[in-house]
């Protein structure tokens, strides 16, 4: 079959209509191809912006990294030393407590002061006192194995987990040793400082077996070895723990002391041998207790050192005793003797100690050479260097100032020639027997002796036959003070002996 097609050519209104349709269809195409070229474009650039936004967001993943490092270090770390905090330190005894008991293992928590620390601040700055802190850091350290831990808790607290350790002697050598590094003097900024470590050793698990109760019992520790001198270290053992609880149970009682002005003083004479006549008078303290009676103070005078009830104590005294004594002298003039107080190391160091004397003689008119504050010769061997200040400024107002309970020998005499000390008084143990000991009768009055050579006046306690005065007499010490002349005196007993002597022209 035969097929015939047959095409009539178009008209010129079709031919436009179709142009017109082929350039629409074209020009569509040509703008999608263009729009898809836009927007491939704009796909790219946003790609690109994604991509550098990405870029930006794994840079500020990263930088948020690192200031969380930072932040956990800064929660972790002192900085001042660079070594483990309170916090960190937490985690780490827990972690080796754990570790211990999981494989049978022993270890040690030293708890750690620095004695006395709060002086280098006081007297060279807080930079130096800075300094310090970060030189002890690097001496503990120097003085630990690498598994040990050491941290800074705060302040011139440190703490120490030694790890592995065998008994508690094997703790207290590297204590000993760390004590013996920091004896060493310190460099700081041109200055030379001294400093002292106290610790306390609590022995796992024969100390507690939970953090709470090691690190307790540490603090018991460390608190039993300031007691015994400083610079020393004490182990934890039962024992101590009822001592602090005792202690304890006496600051609470101190405290309410002074509220229910449960102290009182008494007086002993100080009677010059040749004259017979009352040269001075020493202020003793009591305590009334409700229940245990009359308790004399080497039994809390330690605890209220502790809890910072030596200074409110120590004020009523001074103020108690010189209001009584410018009583007695408006009384009994005339009454030339000297008021002598005993004034701890707590007291001398105290900021408002010397503006509390001035203001206390001004307050009852008493001149200032009326007074004399004695503080004992352990304190000044040991403090003399950071009292000496003090010590030189009570002096230049005028009041008399002496070392209570010497007993060195000349070994502490030399230290005295330029100090601004007038008297110093002989302990009571030297003279007991000193007149059947020919030792201690040669150390007496070769003291006696130096020491006038060195323009001190002389004062012998705790005399109480007539055998230790007839010696004290031979050895030309007049001054003396104890039962063989009169027992401390309550006021109106004083009153009484003051009005006695009157009456005999003494």
């Amino acid at each position: 079959m035969i097929i015939v097609v047959w095409r009539l050519p178009l008209s010129d209104e079709n031919k436009a209509l179709f142009e017109r349709s082929y350039y629409r269809e074209r020009k569509a195409r040509e703008e999608a191809e263009l729009l898809l070229e836009n927007k491939t474009r704009e796909l790219h650039l946003l790609n690109q912006d994604l991509e550098k936004k990405n870029a930006e967001l794994l840079k500020t993943l990263k930088d948020l990294e690192s200031v969380q490092k930072k932040l956990s270090k800064l929660a972790h770390f002192d900085v001042l030393s660079r070594l483990p905090n309170r916090l960190q330190f937490e985690l780490d005894l827990k972690r080796e407590i754990a570790r211990s008991k999981r494989y049978g293992r022993h270890l040690a928590l030293l708890s750690i002061d620095l004695d006395f620390f709060k002086n280098v601040n006081d007297r060279f700055g807080h930079d130096v006192g800075d300094g310090l802190l970060r030189e002890v850091a690097k001496r503990l350290c120097s003085s630990l194995r690498e598994e040990d831990c050491v941290a800074r808790l705060g302040g011139d607290e440190f703490a120490v987990i030694l790890t592995e350790i065998n008994n508690p002697q094997q703790a207290k050598l590297v204590a000993n040793n760390m004590i013996q590094k920091m004896g060493q003097p310190f460099l700081i900024k041109g200055h030379t400082v001294m400093i002292g470590l106290s610790i306390g050793i609590a022995y796992f698990p024969d100390a507690g077996d939970e953090a709470i109760t090691l690190r307790k019992n540490a603090d018991i520790a460390l608190y039993n070895a300031k007691e015994c001198g400083r610079n020393n270290c004490q182990i934890f053992t039962p024992s101590l723990r009822k001592q602090y609880s005792k202690r304890l149970g006496i600051g609470t009682e101190l405290h309410l002391a002074l509220e229910r002005q449960e102290f009182f003083l008494v007086y002993q004479p100080r009677v010059d041998l040749k004259t017979n006549s009352m040269v001075g008078m020493e202020v003793l303290l009591r305590w009334q207790h409700p229940k245990r009676g009359v308790v004399f103070p080497d039994e809390f005078i330690s605890v209220a050192e502790h809890f910072n009830l030596i200074i409110p104590i120590g004020e009523w005294v001074l103020r108690t005793a010189c209001r009584q004594y410018v009583d007695w002298k408006k009384s009994y003039a005339p009454f030339n003797c000297t008021l002598a107080i005993n004034i701890s190391l707590h007291q001398f160091q105290h900021k408002g100690f010397i503006s509390s004397v001035k203001h206390i003689l001004q307050e009852y008119q008493m001149p200032s050479d009326w007074l004399e504050l004695e503080i004992t010769e352990a304190t000044a061997v040991n403090f003399l260097g950071k009292i000496e200040d003090t010590l030189s400024t009570l002096r230049n107002m005028g009041v008399k100032l002496a070392f209570d309970n010497f007993g060195s020998g000349y070994s502490f005499l030399s230290h005295l020639k330029n100090s601004p000390v007038q008297s110093i008084k002989l302990k009571q143990t030297l003279i007991e027997d000193a007149h059947l000991r020919e030792n201690d009768n040669l150390i007496i009055k070769s003291t006696i002796a130096l020491s006038k050579e060195l323009g001190l006046n002389v004062v012998v306690g705790g005399v109480e036959t007539e055998e230790q005065l007839n010696f004290l007499r031979s050895s030309h010490c007049f001054e003396v003070q104890g039962y063989y002349s009169s027992k401390p005196l309550t006021v109106g007993q004083m009153t009484q002996f003051i009005e006695e002597r009157n009456s005999k022209g003494l």
